[in-house]
């Protein structure tokens, strides 16, 4: 007598839980589509913070703007990201561009600059970052970095790339040398508010040399004779030779 109440109650179950799985799927294939048919909006810039802002807003708008042009579709059902990240990255001063759309189809992007470690002066102003690659000066930001006079080659720039950061490295170096430039010795810095120069000559052994001028310029620079010298050369094997 009680068997077959339950046998259909179980039976009622199972069509009501089919019922509501089909359910299920019809409203999240409905969501995904209605979703997918958004217009896309192009929102919220986001800047490394650590980096300079060598674009300006409006520029990185246009960008993105011709990037949502160039993509499928304006839906965000066909959107291309790639595609409007290849367009950012392109920029001359954009290191990486990484975007991204909520659900309410904002497009966002996060945007990094490339860092400069020197600039150079010499046929062409330009910038160079800590892979050696050179990227234009920006009107929009400038940075206070030391400066090279010159052409370096081909061959001399990775070298002064390395010598730059094993220098910048160093607190007291950093705040010290203003400028360098390749000369018949090699490469040669100019410090901050001395007269003289600084002959570095090749790039190998930079730590003993710094080693060795830091030791010469704390005993030295209060000293009446430092005024007089016009090049202090630390190109000797453990020796700061300095010339009149």
């Amino acid at each position: 007598m009680w068997h077959k109440p339950l046998k259909i109650n179980a039976m009622n179950k199972m069509i009501l839980a089919a019922f509501l799985f089909v359910g299920m799927v019809v409203l999240s294939v409905f969501m995904h589509q209605r979703n997918g048919l958004r217009s896309v909006v192009l929102d919220r810039i986001f800047w490394e913070e650590s980096r300079p802002q060598f674009v300006a807003q409006d520029s990185v708008n246009k960008l993105l703007k011709l990037a949502l042009h160039d993509s499928v579709s304006a839906l965000k059902s066909g959107l291309n990201l790639r595609n409007i990240e290849h367009t950012l990255n392109q920029n001359p001063w954009v290191e990486d561009a990484q975007t991204f759309v909520d659900i309410d189809g904002r497009v966002g992007v996060q945007i990094t600059t490339k860092l400069p470690i020197v600039r150079i002066e010499g046929s062409n102003s330009y910038y160079l970052d800590a892979s050696g690659e050179a990227f234009p000066l920006s009107k929009n930001q400038s940075v206070a970095v030391p400066v090279f006079y010159g052409n370096p080659t081909e061959t001399q720039r990775p070298l002064l790339v390395d010598a730059l950061e094993k220098i910048s490295s160093d607190t007291f170096m950093l705040q010290h040398i203003v400028a360098y430039e390749w000369i018949s010795e090699g490469l040669a810095m100019e410090p901050r508010e001395e007269s003289y120069q600084i002959v570095l000559g090749d790039t190998n052994r930079i730590g003993q040399k710094l080693h060795n001028y830091k030791a010469f310029y704390a005993k030295m620079r209060d000293s009446a004779i430092i005024k007089t010298y016009k090049k202090v050369n630390l190109s000797f094997h453990g020796q700061v030779v300095c010339s009149k």
